[in-house]
Parts: C-alpha cells; structure tokens; sequence
C-alpha cells in the first residue's frame, strides 16, 4: 500500500505542478492582453531570460528579472506598439521536480501606430519553482509569420514588424502555392 500511495502522491504532485505552471502562463498573458506590463516582471526568475526573436528591440534578449521588468514596463514606447492581444493554445508541459519546460502557440493581434499585424509563433519556455511558485526562467519566440492585416499571411514577404538590430528575418523556404 505504501508504494501505491508514494506513486499516488507524484502523480498529483505532478499534476498540480503542471496546473500552476499553466496559471502562470495565463496569469503572464492575462497582463499583456490588459496592458499590465509592470506586473511581469514579477513572473520570472532571478536570472531569466527573454528572448522575443526580431521583435526584440536589442540584438540580445534581456537577462536577468530586473532588465525583463524594465523592457515590459516600457513595451509600448519601446517599439511603438499601440495594441497588443496575444491568444496561446496547445500548451504543453513537461516536469522533472523543481524545473519544467514547455510550449504554446501565439496567435496574435499587434498595433504599430495605425497599422495591424497578424502574428504566428511558437513560445519556447523553461520554468523553475521557488520558495513553491512556478516562475519563468526562459521565454523564446519563434516567429512564423508577422504581416500587415492588408496583406494576409501568404503573401511572399511575412515578416514586416519590427526588426532588432543585426537580425535577419527567415527566408521563405517556399513558393506561393507551397509551404513555407
């Protein structure tokens, strides 16, 4: 009985890991959606990192919980975002103890002065428990695609927001007709 009682306390365990780390998530999303970017920085580790990909304002993603609470609270001035919605589905988690990695799809809505985007990416995320809280202690974003609303997403150029410094934006690897 012992043994079925041990394995019984992982399986909730990891279950209940697995459940705060998608209120993280959602909590994290909850703030972007409602413009509360001074709030996230507290979601994160010590010595976390951010990466946005292109859309990141710097050729080097934040590091550190400090640098990503001063990047979120000034997303809007930073690279002139007047809207920003964001919508993740499929989340997945795997747990090992006290860390956990994870990823989810973006679908995205952005505002750069008078002109919408459609956005798709993938978030790539790691997560570690402290003190008994799920915080993030990386976020990466593969971005596949961020187009004007005008253009839709198939048209032969998909990566027209934002560019970071020294960055290059993927090449199609398709034709119109095919995948890309």
């Amino acid at each position: 009985m012992d043994n079925e009682l041990r394995s019984l306390a992982s399986r909730v365990q990891r279950l209940e890991d697995i459940e705060g780390i998608r209120t993280l998530k959602n909590v994290y999303h909850l703030y972007i959606n409602d413009c509360r970017f001074e709030e996230i920085g507290d979601l994160f580790t010590d010595d976390a990192i951010v990466d946005m990909g292109y859309m990141h304002p710097s050729a080097e993603p934040c590091r550190g919980q400090a640098a990503i609470a001063e990047w979120y609270s000034t997303l809007t001035g930073a690279v002139g975002l007047s809207q920003l919605k964001q919508f993740t589905h499929n989340h997945t988690i795997e747990t090992d103890g006290d860390e956990a990695s994870g990823w989810s799809f973006l679908e995205a809505r952005y505002g750069q002065g008078t002109a919408s985007y459609n956005v798709a990416a993938k978030y790539e995320e790691t997560y570690r428990k402290v003190d008994g809280r799920w915080l993030f202690s990386a976020i990466r974003l593969k971005i596949y695609f961020t187009v004007p609303m005008e253009l839709g997403w198939a048209a032969e150029q998909r990566h027209h927001l934002v560019l970071r410094p020294g960055a290059e934006p993927p090449e199609p690897t398709g034709t119109a007709n095919g995948p890309v």
